[in-house]
């Protein structure tokens, strides 16, 4: 029996050093704790964990950067950073709202008013040109709209308007290969809207050197000739007049005269020679057809009113629409 009581007790000191002694340790003695003081209170080792996890969040996302950084489009990236420097240097008020009102634009037709009323106000345009940084993020953000626009703006109608707008922001804003690629879209979508043509009136003649314009049917006619003066007459390159026009073009080498063909007219032009026949009908020429580098230049004009089109001139550029 007496052993038995001695192994009962022995029993019982082990479980108290086991389960008892660690408990008691995590409570907070009436003293409080020797390094924390009176208030400390022991916490869950879980939630600290979680703590540390969402602390490391935490500077995981501040390295990223802020959110609008991450997410959003680079060019609405650079507006904010432009807005952010501007507004830190204290620069000018005016740029400073023209950026704040385009990162708050919530459609891309807001955004497309926006840089129209900056581009065609002289002291707006006048305060984000004068600033590099600003300049471009605008340019940049005219050209994420573009994108945006050619796949929202299902109707021709919209999509030209828009496109007109945008590219003559462009052009104000110094960027001229984009202006002159977003107006030319806009033009072959909008055929006859003097507008988008004026616009690259005034582009075209102030780039120095460029080759002559010439518009047909709302597409921009590439010549592996280029388009010549001669007293006052646009010559171009008869084939590819022809094409445009949707007429045929046959070269009779023994008189030396090409024949042009279009539903029932036919117009017969002699190399050198002052007149032309139409549908049987001799007419008077200013400018004769002549051959250059291997391709037959006909007089513009003469040939596109003979196929019953319209032609407009613009002397600032010689830009030539041919309706």
């Amino acid at each position: 029996m007496r052993k038995f009581i001695l192994l009962l007790t022995a029993f019982f000191f082990l479980f108290g050093c086991l389960f008892a002694v660690p408990q008691a340790s995590i409570a907070v003695p009436k003293w409080g704790h020797p390094v924390f003081g009176t208030d400390w209170v022991p916490g869950d080792e879980d939630e600290a964990e979680g703590e540390n996890e969402a602390t490391d969040e935490e500077v995981y996302e501040k390295d990223r950067g802020p959110a609008w950084a991450r997410d959003e489009h680079p060019s609405l990236q650079g507006l904010r950073r432009a807005y952010e420097n501007v507004s830190k240097n204290g620069a000018s008020p005016v740029a400073q709202q023209v950026l704040k009102r385009l990162i708050e634009a919530r459609t891309v037709s807001e955004e497309i008013y926006e840089l129209e009323e900056t581009t065609e106000d002289e002291e707006a345009l006048e305060a984000v040109a004068g600033n590099e940084e600003v300049r471009e993020a605008l340019v940049r953000e005219a050209k994420r709209v573009r994108a945006e626009i050619r796949q929202q703006f299902g109707e021709e109608k919209a999509l030209a308007w828009a496109l007109k707008k945008l590219g003559k922001a462009m052009y104000k804003l110094g960027d001229r290969i984009a202006a002159e690629e977003t107006l030319v879209e806009a033009a072959g979508i909008a055929r006859e809207d003097k507008e988008v043509y004026e616009a690259l009136n005034e582009m075209y003649a102030r780039m120095p050197g460029k080759e002559m314009p010439v518009f047909i049917k709302g597409e921009k006619v590439q010549f592996d000739v280029p388009p010549r003066v001669v007293k006052g007459r646009t010559l171009v390159p008869l084939r590819k007049l022809a094409e445009a026009l949707e007429g045929t073009v046959a070269w009779d080498a023994v008189n030396r005269q090409v024949v042009l063909s279009q539903g029932t007219k036919v117009i017969v032009l002699g190399i050198g020679k002052t007149t032309a026949n139409v549908d049987g009908q001799e007419v008077a020429l200013d400018v004769p057809a002549v051959i250059v580098n291997g391709r037959v230049l006909v007089p513009l004009r003469f040939v596109s009113e003979a196929l019953d089109a319209q032609v407009d001139y613009y002397p600032a550029s010689s830009m030539v629409v041919v309706h």
